[in-house]
């Protein structure tokens, strides 16, 4: 049995993996009949000789005028590269719409019935549909049959039909207190056989074979079967009633959406725990396991609603009931029995579909870790082939590899993994056709995201760069997910107005595609509460940070890392417009600590630091407002909470690094609160240094350390000092934009250079301050929440856009180039 909750071995083996499903494959298992899982089966089984064969410009138009497709899947199709390209494009698109009645037999009377097409063409048509129909898809009649050949023997228990129900019982059972009412029609009787495909889909029915009403619950996989529940079960879930209660009243049309999926997602979580206590209680039918069941993959593959299972999963965490540990398990005895010497085959492709599912639900959940235990194994079968298709899974794999570790703060081990994707993208490069399938987006987030947390603005800006570059319209999570690193990557460089443009697109984009009850959308938002924090600092900023956390908390309806974000969201902007009057940005600082340190797996995980910062900022602030009695033990919380920031980002990125340095410079500023002078200056000093060391001398984060601790002398009485340090600072080359303490540099030194009467230095820089104020003006556009609930255009036209002067800079080359040719 694999081990997945000690995860040692995960590095030894992930050497050999490769991840991330196939975006074609069919989103939802349950909204597919019996017939359908064929017919899709029959495609897949074909799918070469159909790429191979068919011209989509044959068969797309009679598609269109049977609404099988839509003209934005014609869009899609024709963005194929080659004619393969296009019906490969074609045939997956197809296999999505098993919600358009008779769709298969569309499809296929377009191939017999091509335009345009000669003699030749349509004999080879006829002769593919014949492939088609010749194929068999046998039925797979239980789990075991159908996941393990070496469990093929295992044989279920015949069940006897179940005993009518009389009608007293039935009312009972269905809660109904109505007497002498009268049931218009008799339970039909269930036999395992006829319980297959056909039978009703109840919650519960009732057998009257014992003296004691029992109630049955409805097992559905590869197999269906009627069991006993438990008599003494009790529900450990309990219905949200503040957020349906919120949900029911809101007029929004999002709120009301959300209120209709949180009541599906709350039937299935609910027939899902049934279904795990009776697994625990070894109460199902042999050669059951609770990967396969359907009340699981329900859950798995609504993967636009994972976020809404959360709150349901962390009710029973408190109860020590841990059902994504229970399903991991499961899945690892799925494959130990299985046969991968057929890589190809439809049992081994069901099983990486589904691991690469569960591994996507556990990353966005934060389990991190069993995630590269799915992923590793996985790529571990995917090794096995040597395919173009398994290359291009192995390569999104690596990519999610990174995310993950990204997500972790586990950055050394990103860089094992980006050996693995540059591996993996060569090999693919080296087919004529290799790079025009790679969809390089998500390597560049998290190339940038990377390069970020290591200090390097300018190799992240260069990464975020190309992000937005290659982001296109089929891929709306990807695009908003890139604007998102282009925020981070152009607020390190400082470059203002790009920064809110690209933060302002972010959140439309999600707002349109995904709507407000998305965790991208909170993403989005988070993002810009960054931007604004830093450099708006206005009380707008406030609304959209309390937008943002009441967003968080009724998106989730639980206590999630990005609940945790919000609030510093909201302490970080109160803080920025010096608003102190009710502590509630105090208040918001502790929340988002209390859960990031009840979320994270330990006091030493490497995001804990920016809460750690945010706590201590917020609590020396405190004490500037806190009485005397107080103050000196709220300056004493905060240097407690800075110096375990400190270990944090030692331990996470190295003795000398930004982080490190951002975390000294935090400390030198609250033993400055302390009257630590002595303190203050080596923490200050060690700061500047850590800058010097790992960033170049046109770094803002270094420019800022410079102007604290000139400042820091000036105080101190140490004019001399104080001059040398604000010189680096006024030195540095303009950013275009006002940055208001800049203007107090300039202030500061000018008044330092005349206390020392050295005039006509001063006189030098109010010059050069004039100037400085000419060529960087304010930055005052104002955003709203409700310019950011606006429209957006589409994504390749802001593109266009964004990359407008880059364009034109090209062509003005172009032409000089010509000229002097």
């Amino acid at each position: 049995m694999f081990d997945f909750r000690g995860i040692t071995r995960v590095e030894q083996v992930i050497n050999c993996c490769l991840t991330s499903t196939n975006t074609n494959m069919t989103e939802s298992l349950h909204s597919e009949s019996g017939v359908d899982r064929q017919n899709i089966m029959r495609l897949r089984i074909n799918r070469i000789a159909l790429v191979q064969e068919l011209r989509a410009e044959h068969i797309i138009n009679h598609l269109l005028q049977t609404g099988l497709i839509s003209e934005y899947d014609r869009e899609r199709v024709d963005r194929g590269t080659t004619p393969a390209d296009k019906a490969r494009r074609l045939v997956d698109i197809v296999t999505t719409k098993t919600h358009v009645p008779d769709w298969y037999n569309i499809f296929r009377q377009s191939i017999l019935s091509p335009e345009d097409a000669n003699a030749e063409t349509r004999k080879r048509y006829r002769s593919l549909v014949e492939f088609l129909d010749n194929t068999v898809i046998h039925r797979p009649m239980s789990q075991s049959s159908k996941f393990s050949s070496s469990t093929a023997s295992l044989k279920l228990p015949h069940y006897e039909p179940l005993p009518e129900i009389s009608k007293q019982e039935q009312e009972r059972s269905m809660g109904r207190n109505i007497a002498g009412k009268k049931r218009s029609e008799e339970e039909e009787v269930m036999t395992e056989k006829g319980a297959r495909d056909n039978v009703p889909e109840r919650e519960d029915k009732v057998s009257v074979s014992h003296d004691k009403p029992q109630t049955m619950t409805l097992v559905k996989g590869f197999f269906q079967q009627w069991v006993t529940t438990p008599d003494n079960f009790r529900s450990l879930l309990q219905v949200p009633e503040d957020l349906f209660r919120e949900l029911e009243t809101s007029q929004d049309k999002y709120d009301q959406a959300q209120l209709e999926q949180e009541k599906l997602v709350l039937e299935k979580i609910r027939k899902l725990e049934i279904v795990a206590v009776l697994s625990r209680r070894k109460q199902l039918p042999e050669g059951f396991e609770l990967c396969m069941c359907e009340a699981v993959h329900d859950v798995l593959f609504d993967t636009k609603n994972h976020h809404m299972y959360f709150k349901y999963l962390r009710m029973l965490e408190r109860s020590d009931v841990d059902l994504m540990i229970d399903i991991v398990q499961s899945f690892g005895s799925v494959l130990e029995g299985m046969d991968f010497t057929r890589v190809g085959s439809d049992t081994t492709q069901s099983a990486i579909k589904l691991g690469f599912t569960l591994m996507d639900f556990l990353g966005k959940y934060g389990y991190f870790q069993q995630a590269e235990v799915i992923m590793t194994i996985l790529l571990a079968v995917l090794n096995l082939s040597h395919s173009v298709d398994s290359w291009m899974t192995k390569y999104k794999g690596f990519v999610k590899l990174m995310h993950f570790r990204n997500m972790n703060y586990d950055f050394k081990k990103v860089q094992n993994a980006y050996g693995l994707v540059n591996e993996m993208e060569w090999q693919i490069s080296m087919m004529s056709f290799g790079q025009d399938i790679i969809d390089k987006t998500p390597f560049y987030v998290e190339m940038s995201t990377l390069m970020l947390e290591y200090g390097s603005a300018n190799s992240a800006y260069g990464w975020a760069q190309k992000a937005i570059k290659s982001m296109n319209q089929e891929c709306p999570a990807d695009a908003v997910t890139a604007l998102c690193a282009g925020v981070m990557a152009y607020c390190a460089r400082w470059s203002i107005k790009r920064a809110e443009t690209l933060a302002i697109q972010a959140v439309q984009q999600a707002r349109h595609h995904f709507g407000t009850s998305h965790p991208l959308y909170i993403k989005a938002l988070l993002h810009y509460c960054h931007f604004s924090s830093d450099f708006k600092q206005d009380k707008n900023g406030v609304q959209i940070a309390k937008y943002t956390l009441r967003t968080a908390q009724k998106t989730y309806g639980c206590e999630m890392i990005d609940v945790a974000l919000a609030h510093r969201a909201v302490s970080k902007a109160l803080l920025a417009v010096q608003d102190f009057e009710d502590m509630a940005y105090f208040h918001h600082a502790s929340e988002a600590l209390r859960i990031a340190r009840a979320q994270l797996p330990d006091q030493y995980h490497g995001m804990m630091a920016m809460f750690l910062h945010s706590s201590a900022s917020a609590l020396q602030w405190k004490a500037l407002h806190s009485s005397k009695e107080s103050q000196e033990a709220t300056l004493k919380q905060a240097e407690v909470e800075a110096k375990q920031a400190l270990m944090v980002v030692s331990s996470t990125y190295g003795e000398l690094s930004l982080r490190t340095a951002q975390i000294c410079l935090l400390l030198g500023q609250i033993y400055i609160k302390m009257d630590q002078t002595e303190q203050a200056e080596e923490m200050l000093k060690r700061s500047v240094l850590y800058m010097k060391l790992c960033q170049p001398e046109n770094s803002h984060f270094l420019m800022l350390a410079n102007a604290t601790l000139g400042t820091f002398f000036k105080v101190m009485d140490k004019p001399r000092e104080a001059i040398h340090f604000l010189q680096n600072v006024v030195k540095v080359p303009d950013g275009g934009v006002y940055l208001k303490w800049v203007h107090v540099v300039y202030d500061t030194l000018i008044a330092t250079l005349q206390s020392l009467n050295r005039n006509k230095e001063s006189d030098h820089y109010q010059i050069q301050l004039s100037k400085w104020l000419r060529d960087n003006p304010k930055h005052d556009t104002v955003v709203t929440l409700q310019q950011l609930q606006e429209d957006p255009p589409t994504i390749d036209n802001f593109k266009d856009e964004f990359n407008v002067w880059e364009k034109k800079g090209k062509a003005i080359l172009s032409v000089l180039k010509k000229a002097k040719n």
